[in-house]
C-alpha cells in the first residue's frame, strides 16, 4: 500500500495499480488465514462442548439409576409394613433426584446458549419436568408403578442423549481425518448436532409421549381417575406435544439457524 501511494504522487498509475493489487492478494491471504483459524477455534470448541455435555450427562445418568434403585427397593417392601424409615429414604431419595434436576438445569442452560439445536433442548426439558413429577411423588412416598415408569422413561432419555453425544464426538473426528486426506475440501462450520441426530431425537420424544399417553390412560381408567398427579401429568403431556410440534416446525423450517 506504501509503494501504491509512492507511485500515485508520481503519477505512475500503471505502478500504483500493480501494487495495489499486490494488496488485494495478500489481505485476500490474510482474510482466508484468519477464517480457517477461526473455524479450526469452533471446531475445538465444539468438540469441547460435546464432551462437556457428555460428560454431564453420563453422571446425570448413574445419579438416576441410584434414584431408580432406592425406589424399586422401597417398593418391593409390602405397604404394610413400611414404616417411618422408609418414608425417610423416599424423601431422601426425592432430594436426590433434586440434585439431578439442578445438573439438567445446568445442561439446559448450555444447550440454549449454543443455540443450533432445537430436539436436544425439548429433550432435556422433558426429562426436567419428569425429575419435578418424580420428586413430588418422593416426597409423598410414592415409589409405585407411575414413580418408577417416570424415573423408567429418565433413564432412557439420559441413555439416548449419551450415545447420540457420543456418535456426534465419533463422527467429528472422522470428519478431521477427512479433511486433512482431503485439502481441497471446503470445511463448513459444524452445528451441535446434525440433522439427522434432531429428527431421530424428535421421535423418540413422539415415541414417549405415546406411550406415556397410553400408560396413564389405563390408570385413569382405574380407581385412580381422581389421583391429582395424575391429572397434571395428563396435562403435562398436552404441553409436552405442543412444545415438540413447534420444535418440529422449527427444524423443518430452521428458524433455529
Amino acid at each position: 500500500m506504501e509503494r501504491a501511494i509512492e507511485e500515485l504522487k508520481k503519477k505512475k498509475h500503471s505502478d500504483a495499480s500493480d501494487h495495489q493489487d499486490e494488496a488485494i492478494r495478500k489481505l485476500t491471504e490474510a482474510k482466508e488465514k484468519l477464517e480457517e483459524i477461526l473455524r479450526q477455534l469452533r471446531e475445538e470448541e465444539r468438540e469441547l462442548f460435546l464432551a462437556a455435555l457428555e460428560a454431564r450427562f453420563q453422571k446425570m445418568l448413574a445419579m438416576q439409576v441410584l434414584v431408580y434403585t432406592g425406589t424399586v427397593s422401597i417398593d418391593k417392601v409390602p405397604a404394610a409394613e413400611r414404616d417411618s424409615r422408609h418414608t425417610s429414604r423416599s424423601v431422601k431419595l426425592a432430594r436426590d433426584e433434586q440434585a439431578i434436576l439442578l445438573e439438567a438445569d445446568k445442561a439446559l442452560a448450555l444447550l440454549n446458549e449454543d443455540g443450533t439445536s432445537v430436539a436436544f433442548p425439548e429433550a432435556v426439558r422433558q426429562i426436567r419436568e419428569d425429575m419435578l413429577s418424580v420428586t413430588r411423588l418422593l416426597e409423598r412416598a410414592k415409589v409405585g408403578e407411575l414413580t418408577q415408569s417416570i424415573e423408567e422413561d429418565i433413564i432412557e432419555a439420559l441413555e439416548e442423549i449419551v450415545e447420540a453425544l457420543q456418535k456426534e464426538m465419533e463422527k467429528s473426528e472422522e470428519e478431521k481425518e477427512q479433511q486433512q486426506q482431503d485439502q481441497n475440501q471446503q470445511p463448513q462450520d459444524p452445528e451441535l448436532v446434525d440433522k439427522l441426530a434432531e429428527l431421530k431425537m424428535l421421535r423418540s420424544l413422539q415415541f414417549r409421549i405415546n406411550r406415556r399417553t397410553r400408560r396413564l390412560g389405563r390408570l385413569v381408567e382405574g380407581e385412580q381417575a381422581n389421583d391429582p398427579e395424575l391429572l397434571q401429568q395428563l396435562r403435562d403431556l398436552s404441553r409436552r406435544q405442543a412444545r415438540l410440534q413447534k420444535a418440529t416446525y422449527e427444524l423443518a423450517t430452521g428458524r433455529n439457524r
